[in-house]
């Protein structure tokens, strides 16, 4: 999204710019599936607007895509009980609101070690714990408290910022509609293997993607858009970049911030089961309108709906260490985690899960050698590191995407589409100072 987004930037500005992408497609971690057996886009990366979102809001109204926001219900289980969570947000917000903004920084854990909000907010601490794991994808004793006051997680203030959106006709339509008109420009099935460097001038070392054979390409600079699990890969793994000379600013970024790790499921159903009786509901209740579930499982604690559209799918979710325990697991094996994970959650058999199932589709980012991860998250001391890594390397080197969002939205497209917009504009300002502000 970000090179896409850059790459538009420099063409409209007169700049000969091309990129060069190791996957057969476009979009990174965005990722659609349309199957036909399903009158719905599958998402198997990026899947929500967050918030205001700005930058890729515009592009949704540019494009005339539909973007619609999921309300519904939220539920939780207790227990071997489900009980309305109306006031999820409320809560977070009672342990969130105490996070540090001046002074030491330190680790989510430790700040939760301290008991923010009192003894009577030990449930919401619960809830925080759960969120930063699952939404921020992120190991509680690494992540940077004084990182997540800023912005990571929406208060009561900020309804704006709890909004949530999806895109009707799929994620995919965003990246399509930046590929328009220079779709001549992008060379898909090609990987980056070296990008040797000095001031005014690069030469990257380019491979086929199903070839053994390499080729040269060389450019006045460089741009580069790799997630920062490639960035920061050893250079034998595979999907790795070797800059020569190495970029300090990486051995900075090892230090200051972290890739988090998320594993998703989307399940098709035959019918929307859970909307019949269940026991651990409470009388008369209806789940019709569930748009998110906060359960206790261990593999999949978090699921949710396509709500407001009814149809027979959930999408199951974890986030944090666990699921990097899940990455490179066979597809049925994750499938089976995932059909008992939401049995537990909803206080129903496994067999009447299991017997409602019709399929399932998975990707594996953190086995993705183009990923390595899911995005990213400011280690304790690295609130301005994405910031740092943003910055230009003599004029020549660039680095942009969700880690590298100078406004510090890691994790979200929005701060992908706003990072290569920013390293697009840095370029020009020593290309052309007079499209500076285009």
């Amino acid at each position: 999204m970000a090179g896409l987004t850059a790459l538009r930037v420099l063409v409209k500005a007169g700049v000969d710019a091309q990129i060069i992408e190791a996957r057969d497609r476009i979009g990174g971690r965005v990722f659609t599936v349309h199957d036909p057996r399903v009158p719905h886009p599958i998402e198997l990366g990026a899947e929500f607007l967050h918030g205001s979102a700005d930058e890729a809001v515009q592009i949704v109204n540019e494009a005339k895509l539909v973007a619609y926001e999921i309300a519904g219900q939220r539920w939780r289980t207790r227990g071997k009980k489900l009980i309305r969570l109306d006031d999820y947000w409320k809560r977070l917000h009672q342990v969130m609101r105490h996070l540090p903004t001046v002074g030491r920084d330190r680790s989510f854990a430790d700040f939760l070690g301290h008991s923010p909000g009192g003894p009577r907010a030990g449930d919401a601490r619960t809830l925080a714990r759960a969120f930063v794991e699952g939404f921020h994808a992120a190991e509680l004793e690494l992540i940077s408290a004084k990182a997540l006051s800023n912005g990571g997680s929406p208060s009561e203030e900020e309804p704006e910022e709890q909004r949530i959106m999806r895109i009707s006709d799929g994620y995919d339509a965003v990246p399509l509609w930046l590929s328009r008109d220079v779709e001549q420009r992008i060379f898909t099935g090609n990987v980056v293997e070296t990008i040797a460097w000095e001031p005014n001038s690069v030469e990257l070392t380019v491979r086929r993607s199903e070839s053994t054979g390499t080729a040269k390409v060389r450019a006045r600079a460089v741009i580069v858009t790799a997630p920062l699990g490639v960035l920061l890969a050893s250079p034998e793994e595979v999907g790795a970049i070797r800059f020569t000379p190495p970029l300090g600013v990486l051995d900075e970024a090892r230090s200051h911030l972290a890739m988090g790790f998320v594993t998703r499921i989307v399940v098709l159903f035959d019918e929307r089961w859970w909307t019949g009786k269940l026991g651990s509901a409470p009388k008369d209740a209806s789940l019709d309108s569930l748009s998110f579930l906060h359960g206790e499982s261990r593999d999949f604690p978090i699921w949710w709906t396509l709500h407001p559209a009814h149809l027979p799918m959930m999408v199951g979710w974890q986030g944090g260490p666990r699921a990097m325990s899940l990455a490179g697991l066979p597809h049925d094996e994750i499938e089976a985690l995932a059909i008992t994970s939401l049995a537990k959650n909803l206080g129903v058999s496994r067999q009447r899960v299991a017997s409602h199932m019709k399929a399932s589709w998975m990707h594996d980012w953190q086995e993705d050698p183009y990923s390595r991860g899911a995005y990213s998250y400011p280690r304790v001391g690295g609130g301005d590191a994405a910031k740092r890594l943003a910055a230009s390397i003599r004029g020549t080197v660039w680095l942009a995407g969700e880690a590298a969002d100078a406004e510090g939205r890691n994790g979200t497209v929005h701060g992908a589409i706003g990072s290569g917009r920013r390293a697009a504009r840095s370029v020009l300002r020593i290309f052309t100072p007079s499209s500076a502000q285009r």
